[in-house]
């Protein structure tokens, strides 16, 4: 009888924790990927924001962290829920005899103890649970760390673009301007001054289209790091790195990814959880509601009555049935997610590596092919000017055919990191081929010395006086380009 007071006294004096979010163990989640986190405040970007700088104002100041760690808290409730027992209940009752005396009294306490019996399990399903979301939490942070590397690439790459694109401008400028004083001098018909005017417009739209562009990836890149729509204190790279080696065993890289993900480790934990519980119910289904408790009644002539009691749930109807048709359904779910998920992950690796070798070839092939054609064109037709055989519109024209590729270089390269980043985050580690810019930079700022020195309008009206300064103009950029290491830009 003294048993479930005794059972209720030691309970009350037990006091249950929640469990804490250990750093060292999420460190060591995201170190795989190369990802630090921030051990205290940052201030805020200023000057040239490099990747790894907008990486950690990303997972300090992005609200998504905030509410990962707020999910996070919730299922340490569970485990406190799980590891409590249920609170006793009490009964009081008074009753008054018809005909006349004293009255009845009886007071009960009592006790269900069958969660006794599950605390166990239910605590290691409840902490299961925590694992995996400890492990999406970390998942999250690295996902966060990935989006911030690709909007940085994009910001960069559409930076750089924006350069290139006010090249090709100038350009156009320049020959609508050349085309005016032309067209005065009686040289070219409306007709040619009016294409020559369209080409001009269309470069200052192309110009304003890429500075839009470029705007919003900076807009993108401050939202991520938490500073929304401050993009006026920092500036990103002007020149994105050249592409590393290529990728050679792709079922190394998958084997990786099923073996490091987070999320698949997480899923791991859930089924742990879920596996538990398929036991938990198949272990007490003959179990029903167990309370022992006492009771004390005083009658109504003065007599005291104590004793106990104990209420059993029959099973006679079911034998819970219900609940382990449905904990072997949430089981058998939860193992087609993780195969659902681990096909997913293996296809999103070899799409990946596909696509990341795609934008590299293609690279690669405009930076030892396109471009040095390029180049070489627009040198015989500087020739071609300097001899009179074409005019001084056909090698702006070529300058701007030139640039307008190299635009094209700049926005392979760009989906090339995009995509290398992507690759990172889904095979959970390091890609081999070394850190970026270990094979050097994509440089265009060479193009702005090769379009200055075409900057030179001629004095003169006549198509004579036009080759004669534009022959100028070419020796000094010959001279100069002369100390330059062959396409120096694209080596």
């Amino acid at each position: 009888m003294l048993l479930p007071v005794l059972s209720v006294l030691f309970l009350g004096g037990c006091a249950v924790t929640a469990p804490e979010l250990d750093r060292s163990e999420l460190a060591s989640d995201i170190s795989v990927q190369g990802i630090a986190l921030p051990e205290s405040e940052m201030p805020r970007p200023s000057g040239e924001l490099t990747l790894d700088g907008a990486i950690h104002q990303a997972l300090w100041r992005n609200p998504r962290m905030q509410s990962a760690y707020a999910k996070l808290d919730l299922t340490a409730a569970d485990v406190i829920e799980a590891s409590q027992f249920s609170n006793p209940s009490l009964s009081l009752s008074a009753m008054r005899p018809e005909g006349g005396g004293g009255n009845d009294y009886s007071l009960g306490l009592a006790w269900g103890i069958s969660g006794l019996l599950m605390r166990s399990a239910r605590q290691d399903i409840a902490r299961s649970h925590w694992e995996a979301t400890r492990l999406q939490l970390a998942e999250g942070i690295v996902a966060l760390a990935s989006d911030t590397e690709r909007a940085w690439y994009e910001a960069v790459a559409a930076r750089q673009r924006v350069q290139v694109q006010a090249l090709e401008t100038r350009a156009a400028d320049l020959a609508e301007r050349l085309g005016e004083r032309f067209h005065d001098a009686g040289n070219i018909n409306d007709l040619e001054r009016a294409e020559l005017r369209i080409h001009a417009a269309e470069a200052r739209l192309d110009l304003e289209e890429a500075r839009q562009r470029e705007r919003q990836t900076r807009l993108r890149l401050a939202h991520l790091m938490g500073l929304p729509g401050q993009v006026d204190d920092w500036e990103v790279a002007t020149e994105l790195p050249l592409p590393l080696a290529g990728l050679e065993d792709r079922q190394a890289l998958v084997r990786q990814a099923l073996a490091q993900r987070l999320d698949i480790r997480a899923q791991n934990h859930a089924l742990e959880g879920l596996t538990e519980g398929v036991a938990l119910v198949r272990r007490y289904r003959w179990l029903g509601d167990i309370e022992p408790g006492i009771e004390f009644e005083r009658e109504g002539d003065g007599t005291r009555l104590w004793g106990g009691e104990l209420e059993i749930t029959l099973p006679l109807f079911h034998q819970n049935q219900a609940g382990i048709t449905r904990a072997e359904a949430r089981l058998a779910d939860g193992e087609a997610r993780r195969a659902r998920l681990e096909g997913t992950v293996t296809a999103q690796v070899h799409e990946l590596v596909e696509r990341l070798d795609h934008h590299r070839q293609r690279f690669t092939m405009m930076q030892d092919e396109l471009l040095p054609a390029r180049e070489l064109a627009r040198e015989r037709v500087q020739q071609r000017v300097n001899f009179m055989f074409d005019d001084v519109f056909d090698l702006l024209a070529a300058k701007q055919e030139e640039l307008a590729d190299w635009q094209k270089a700049v926005v392979a390269l760009g989906d090339y990191w995009k995509a290398r980043a992507e690759l990172t985050h889904a095979v959970a580690g390091e890609l081999p081929g070394g850190e970026p810019g270990a094979s050097g930079y994509f440089e265009t700022s060479m193009l702005d010395h090769d379009a200055g020195s075409m900057g030179h309008e001629p004095d003169g009206h006549g198509d004579h006086g036009a080759h004669q300064h534009m022959n100028h103009g070419e020796g000094r950029n010959d001279r100069d380009r002369a100390d330059q290491p062959e396409h120096g830009g694209h080596h």
